[in-house]
């Protein structure tokens, strides 16, 4: 009996180490599913609450629409209208910032019907504006594509037989040039609610002016986008079409919906890191990436995901914007600034931290 309690005891350790690892591996597994649809500010620098809960307090709210604010009808939901509507009306300040152009957001202005201009970034950052419910727009900045570089993309267009698109202010042009070109067109404008001037040749399309972003329509979006970089390096700064990819958009290097809120935050004397920003795409990394904190939707592209604070629990066709909005609103983490200029820009706070995302911007 002596000789067999060591077998034993080496059993109960055994069974012993083996529940202790099930257990560590179990618990490894729910954090790390936690961390995935529950994650926190990247910086600890994040404007803080006056109230000890030691909870952050964010004034400012950046939406992206097709994906995130809008559902997959390309609309508002009622839901989301309300949350916005609250929120404004409890003194937090909202920007669009948007791929589209100034013509695919007017609608949407007027849906909202806010009562006074709002910042609005479209073409991924190249062009701000403020907007009104009744159209009218006061322009902020524009970064056009450079002059040499816009020949060099309508060549690309021509050389894979692919629709180019000119945006220039607040106006889209289109080059269809055949029945597969107008069935991209008509894509688009089913996506975007963009009206869109159609020309004739390319000789037409170069006299409009120096576009703020091109676009070229296709069939391969992904084909295409390897045969830009391989002609552009960094030359431009290129998106993927985002939420359905039909498309690539040609920017001027360095521009894109990051860098463009920070530019923007600057114009309006807006305190980045008190901004939440909601986002989808591929072109939303650096916007949720600059704002205070990033929130990415259910439905968004895993690499969009990653560079996020927060993961929703919620697509666009669920009302995600609308039910995280309420939720801020109700914890106090979403709250109307006391010091807004003219109702709707927030005095930076920060000065250091701005100046710093602002060097980087450069």
């Amino acid at each position: 009996r002596s000789e067999m309690m060591p077998d034993k005891m080496e059993s109960r350790i055994f069974r012993w180490f083996l529940t202790v690892a099930g257990f560590g591996a179990v618990f490894g597994g729910l954090m790390s599913i936690f961390k995935r649809t529950h994650r926190y500010p990247r910086s600890a620098n994040i404007l803080k609450s006056s109230i000890p809960t030691g909870r952050s307090i964010y004034r400012f709210v950046a939406l992206d629409l097709d994906g995130t604010t809008l559902n997959t009808k390309h609309q508002l939901s009622k839901r989301n209208i309300a949350a916005i509507r609250s929120m404004v009306e409890k003194g937090v300040g909202v920007a669009i910032a948007t791929g589209r152009s100034m013509s695919g957001i007017y609608e949407h202005l007027e849906t909202l019907q806010l009562p006074y201009p709002i910042p609005v970034l479209c073409l991924n950052g190249a062009l701000a504006l403020k907007g009104t419910c009744d159209g009218k727009t006061q322009p902020l900045f524009t970064d056009p594509v450079p002059k040499d570089l816009v020949s060099q993309v309508v060549s690309l267009g021509q050389e894979t037989g692919d629709m180019i698109q000119f945006y220039v202010d607040d106006k889209v042009y289109a080059l269809p040039l055949n029945e597969e070109h107008q069935v991209l067109m008509k894509r688009y404008q089913v996506l975007t609610g963009h009206p869109q001037t159609q020309l004739r040749d390319v000789k037409e399309l170069k006299s409009i002016g120096q576009p703020a972003k091109i676009l070229l329509l296709t069939n391969d979006a992904d084909g295409l986008m390897e045969k830009a970089k391989n002609r552009f390096g960094n030359k431009l700064h290129l998106v993927r079409g985002s939420p359905e990819p039909f498309f690539v958009e040609f920017l001027q290097k360095g521009v894109c919906k990051g860098t463009g809120l920070l530019k923007l935050c600057q114009v309006e004397k807006i305190d980045p890191s008190s901004i939440v920003a909601f986002g989808d795409g591929d072109n939303d990394m650096e916007f949720l990436q600059n704002a205070g904190f990033g929130i990415a939707m259910k439905n968004a592209r895993e690499v969009t995901k990653d560079k996020a604070d927060m993961v929703l629990p919620y697509t666009n066709d669920q009302d995600g914007v609308g039910r995280q909005i309420e939720d801020m609103l109700s914890e106090g983490s979403l709250v109307g600034c006391d010091n807004l200029d003219n109702g709707h820009s927030l005095e930076v706070s920060k000065r250091t931290e701005f100046e710093h995302k602002t060097a980087m911007m450069k």
